[in-house]
């Protein structure tokens, strides 16, 4: 399978809503490292076997960096097309006293649902 990394920045319309007693956990703008991958499917497990490499590899990084972290398989209602499955990364956050996201992977489909332009 073709592997890919990189770093975007990226925009989100949503913020905070101020709930937290300091500070804000979602912002407007922040750079996110992606992990892409492309697989061939000649037995049908390719796509599967991939995104348990991505999730070994970020729950390894997170260990190294000795983060307290848990691992959420997230329900079907909680992912977007095309995607088949979804594992939510959340990490405990001494200041807000509770666990937060840092990081999703999810697995595609077979087509693009969006081509690139």
């Amino acid at each position: 399978p073709g592997r890919v990394v990189c770093s975007s920045t990226c925009y989100r319309a949503e913020t905070d809503t101020g709930r937290e007693p300091w500070g804000l956990y979602r912002v407007h703008q922040f750079t996110k490292v992606e992990m892409f991958g492309v697989t061939a499917a000649e037995s049908g497990t390719e796509s599967e076997e991939l995104l348990a490499e991505f999730l070994a590899l970020q729950k390894e990084i997170f260990s190294e960096l000795g983060l307290h972290y848990r691992v959420l398989d997230m329900p079907t209602q909680e992912l977007g097309l095309p995607a088949y499955r979804k594992f939510d990364i959340e990490a405990w956050m001494p200041g807000r006293n509770k666990y937060g996201e840092v990081r999703a992977s999810g697995g595609g489909g077979g087509g693009c649902a969006n081509p690139p332009h």
